[in-house]
């Protein structure tokens, strides 16, 4: 039979004489080395870029906000300029997407909120806000004044991470709430149209003009006017 406690010992020693070692092959150790450290860098970019994305979609659609915010008037063409300032400063293989809203509350003889769209437009795809939509969620929706409007700028951004590691394809979303500075409410006009000759007379010779601008708003008519304040 063996005799424990001559085996131990002898083990013990091989075991402590292998660790002691300073003799080896740096090509073996740099294979084992080296997917390691690979693994490890990849993962920190990756998560590094993830941050960084998330913070500058976080600061455009802001930067956004507050444009639109000193603003009395806008039209499509002026939104879908925002849509490029805000393709401009968030570099990405997917386009970020926006959509842009003016909310208005009213008070009822209960005191409860009532909240209304106003308006609402996607520059680039983003289905328009609804009332339904209100209707069905409005927790987001910070407290208002009787008879108050909001901006709100909604940014989506689809970040895909180069490598697999921990992080999947993930759309970084931002609801910015703000109420306009300098004006009452944030109007939405529509572009004229320059087709129209307003120096042509009508078909009876009168004098009459053909076509009239029509001052109405397209994008949908404004309700109130809110108290004027910068948030």
């Amino acid at each position: 039979m063996f005799e424990t406690p001559k085996i131990l010992p002898r083990t013990w020693k091989k075991l402590t004489g292998c660790v002691r070692r300073e003799d080896g092959s740096v090509t073996i150790e740099a294979i084992i080395m080296l997917p390691i450290l690979a693994a490890f860098y990849c993962a920190t970019f990756v998560w590094f870029d993830a941050y960084r994305q998330k913070t500058l979609v976080m600061k455009a659609s802001y930067a956004v906000s507050d444009v639109l915010s000193r603003q009395e008037e806008v039209d499509e063409p002026y939104l879908d300029n925002m849509r490029d300032v805000l393709d401009y400063m968030i570099p990405s293989n997917a386009a970020p997407k926006m959509r842009i809203s003016l909310i208005n509350n009213i008070y009822d003889d209960d005191g409860n909120t009532a909240y209304t769209v106003v308006w609402s437009y996607g520059p680039n795809g983003m289905n328009d806000l609804t009332q339904e939509d209100i209707d069905r969620d409005s927790s987001w929706i910070p407290v208002m004044g009787d008879d108050d409007n909001v901006v709100v700028t909604e940014t989506a951004v689809l970040h895909q991470p180069i490598f697999r590691v921990g992080i999947e394809d993930k759309v970084y979303r931002n609801t910015i709430v703000t109420r306009p500075r300098f004006h009452p409410t944030l109007v939405k006009t529509d572009e004229p149209d320059t087709s129209i000759d307003f120096e042509d007379e009508d078909d009876d010779g009168d004098g009459d003009q053909v076509g009239t601008e029509d001052s109405s708003d397209t994008g949908g008519s404004t309700t109130g006017g809110g108290t004027s304040g910068a948030s």
